[in-house]
């Protein structure tokens, strides 16, 4: 018979002992005691194990359930921080799907999970809640492209959307026009398996089912939101209630740092109305250019600041005085200005203008938005904000592909890989802490002063406030 140390054989520097020293798991208890019958049936296994396995599997970026189970039955550092002994066994890889289905599912403990960590970090005042940097990343679904169908299914636009129609149809209907039916439907390109994931397919990369998670950071990386919603769907469109809801989670928040996909005047209204500043690079107008058949040459054709606005009368004088009259709003939300075929026909200068008949200048009516994001890009706090996302929102994806299984997905349907993201996302911000932490104290004890001593001691009593969550050890 042989005796073993399991704390002794542990390294000193593995990443369970860091993660152990920062996070105490017990606060997973009283959150799930409603989901379990104390007087009934056989003895349960303890949530806090199960829950502690699942972050196991994304610290660590094991692929799968049962992989992670065939790990823990062989590596003694993982026995440890569940509280097993090297005899104990260790639950059947289908114990924690079973547990999801009859009491996760619909409980929202995961989402609760997420937000109590972040809670703890903003308390502790590592997130900086003012800035946050806004971006999207597609998740590969488990399920074969091939293996789809085609659907047609209606429209569902959002209440932003919504309500951007119903202003519109307020203004064609003041204008004696016939209002618009935006009822519509459209092909969509369904699994045989997964009906939630979408088909995605963006620039050079692979077309894919997939699923988008619109995933919000600070300045420092720590991950303030996520959610996830099918790939098929438009980041402006998914970002929409994301970033309302966040927005009224986090009312501190100044900024938000968005890459050229959220472009939506709708959407940034509803930022600028929060009192939100958001920060977009430029994007270059689509098929603005034309090829000169005299010179060969390639030009830009004339911009909207070359149609100089006459409000008195509500229409637009082009660079060679003709008039482009107001003939209403369309159904995307712009107002239309059009020429006459007799004023564009014999134009010398036509190719510059419209390869049509006749030339149609749109102005949204979220113009004034679009002229303040515009302003927001060029003012000094712009310029200084967006370099910023390659290292923020841009690193947090790298990292969770590389080291938390992020680009992937083995779970099928919406519930189930919105409660998984946000537990990928919650350990990566556990994993950040704990490494943190380490390294913090590691710098004092390398310094070995008095000086650093106190503020050790100082350091520690601030991290050691022992909220549910956090402890760190002395």
């Amino acid at each position: 018979m042989q005796v073993i140390d399991m704390e002794s054989i542990i390294p000193k520097d593995h990443l369970v002992r860091k993660v152990d020293a920062v996070i105490d798991f017990e606060f997973i208890r009283p959150m799930v005691k409603d989901l379990y019958c104390e007087d009934n049936g056989r003895p349960s296994i303890d949530p806090v194990v199960l829950i502690k396995i699942v972050f196991i599997q994304f610290l660590f970026g094991i692929r799968s359930m049962r992989q992670t189970i065939k790990e823990i039955e062989v590596n003694i550092a993982y026995r440890w921080f569940l509280g097993l002994g090297v005899t104990d066994p260790v639950p059947h890889f289908s114990t924690f799907g079973k547990n999801y289905v009859r009491r996760f599912a619909e409980s929202k403990v995961f989402e609760k999970i997420f937000k109590l960590i972040l809670e703890q970090l903003i308390q502790q005042g590592f997130v900086k809640e003012e800035t946050i940097f806004v971006d999207s990343t597609h998740i590969k679904a488990y399920a074969n492209k091939r293996n789809v169908h085609n659907e047609y299914l209606n429209v569902d636009y959002n209440k932003y959307v919504t309500a951007l129609h119903e202003e519109i149809n307020e203004i064609r209907v003041a204008e004696n026009h016939e209002p618009i039916d935006f009822t519509a439907t459209k092909k969509v390109a369904v699994s045989d398996v997964d009906r939630d994931a979408g088909m995605f397919h963006k620039g050079e990369k692979e077309r894919q089912l997939a699923y988008s998670v619109q995933t919000a950071v600070d300045e420092h990386g720590w991950v303030v939101g996520c959610e996830t919603t099918p790939g098929s769907q438009n980041d402006n469109n998914a970002a929409m209630p994301f970033l309302d809801k966040l927005t009224e989670e986090h009312p501190k928040v100044s900024a938000a740092v968005m890459d050229a996909g959220y472009t939506s005047p709708i959407l940034h209204d509803l930022l600028l109305s929060k009192g939100v500043a958001p920060v977009v690079p430029y994007a270059r107008p689509k098929g603005k250019k034309f090829v000169d058949e005299a010179t060969g040459e390639t030009d830009e054709r004339l911009s909207k600041q070359y149609f100089k606005y006459q409000e008195d009368g509500n229409y637009f004088i082009c660079p060679w005085l003709k008039k482009l009259m107001y003939k209403g709003v369309n159904k995307s939300g712009y107002r239309e200005y059009k020429t006459s075929k007799k004023d564009c026909k014999n134009c010398p200068y036509k190719h510059k203008c419209t390869n049509g008949d006749i030339k149609t200048l749109t102005i949204h009516l979220l113009e004034n938005t679009k002229k303040i994001v515009r302003e927001i890009r060029l003012s000094d706090m712009g310029r200084e904000l967006y370099p910023m996302r390659k290292y923020t929102i841009e690193r947090a994806f790298a990292l969770g592909k590389i080291s938390n299984c992020l680009g992937f997905t083995l779970v099928r349907g919406l519930p189930k890989n919105r409660d998984r993201n946000l537990i990928v996302f919650a350990a990566a911000n556990i994993k950040k802490l704990a490494l943190l932490i380490a390294q913090f104290k590691g710098e004092f004890v390398r310094i070995g002063t008095r000086i650093a001593s106190i503020f050790h001691k100082i350091g520690v009593r601030i991290l050691k406030k022992r909220n549910p969550v956090f402890g760190i050890a002395s």
